[in-house]
């Protein structure tokens, strides 16, 4: 039981970390980070062959240059996909396609095999709960409430929410949307990458998963409607929890069956109040 709710505590944690940084893009572009799942796996396989016998990179400068390709390769989806669309396309058509491009460059150019990582950091166990729970929980509940911060309380993040709301009034202020649009996506790169490499212990990553990670980030940033980052950690804590128990139900399927029917049941209830509160459909 103790290990089923620590396991359930540390995917929850970072779920909530990175749809805390799915609805940072959210504020600032009006529609979902849909490739978020493929830079996450970008950066986690990326870390993963930096460390690697045949590279040997310590673990801290392997950490930051697979930080640094989740961030550039995020935020070039601004200028790349979301300011070269033509007026009337949606822009989630947009970032679907980039993500199939990103899965085939991964699988191509680092390793489309799944893999199992050691955590990020070696905590020590806590009460009889795992170091891999420990360090999940320890990183990314506070990368959560970091976004959440950055958002609400920061001058930066006011520039976010105005450029979501009204781009021609950021340019008024002489603020370039474009920009402000490019870090809000590398700043969802960067933390997706290191929660990413927070579940990765947990759970199977790989080229394969990443539709359904980016799933995850999503429903965890929407979950409970469309409140910014502070719902999202409540979000994914809830997705956290029904993955672990589903996949304690039924070994072979369980937990994407749960984390499929969450979903589904929240747009039965609460997608038309949803849509509503973007101001337009998704």
């Amino acid at each position: 039981m103790n290990a089923s709710v620590g396991a359930a505590l540390a995917l929850g944690s970072a779920y909530a970390a990175v749809g805390a940084a799915v609805a940072v893009v959210a504020a600032a572009t009006r529609t979902l980070h849909l490739a978020v799942g493929q830079v996450l796996v970008a950066g986690v396989l990326v870390h993963l062959v930096l460390v690697s016998p045949a590279v040997g990179l310590p673990v801290p400068a392997a950490l930051l240059a697979a930080v640094a390709v989740g961030t550039a390769l995020s935020a070039s989806l601004g200028p790349l996909v979301l300011d070269r669309l033509p007026t009337g396309t949606p822009a989630l058509v947009g970032l679907v396609v980039a993500a199939g491009v990103v899965d085939a460059v991964v699988a191509r150019t680092v390793t489309a095999r799944p893999v199992v990582a050691r955590p990020l950091l070696d905590l020590p166990t806590v009460a009889g709960v795992d170091p891999r729970v420990v360090t999940a929980v320890v990183i990314g509940m506070p990368l959560a409430v970091g976004c959440a911060l950055l958002l609400a309380r920061t001058r930066w993040g006011r520039l976010v929410r105005l450029v979501g709301g009204s781009p021609p009034a950021a340019e008024a202020l002489g603020r370039s949307p474009a920009i402000v649009r490019a870090t809000a996506l590398g700043l969802a790169g960067g933390v997706a990458v290191i929660a990413g490499l927070l579940a990765a212990p947990l759970v199977t990553i790989g080229t394969a998963q990443a539709g359904g990670l980016t799933v995850r980030a999503v429903a965890a940033a929407t979950l409970l409607g469309v409140g910014g980052p502070v719902v999202a950690v409540a979000g994914g804590l809830l997705l956290g929890a029904a993955e672990v128990l589903g996949g304690a139900v039924w070994p072979a399927a369980g937990a994407e069956v749960a984390v499929a029917g969450l979903v589904v049941g929240a747009l039965l209830v609460r997608g038309d109040q949803q849509r509503r509160a973007w101001g337009r459909a998704w």
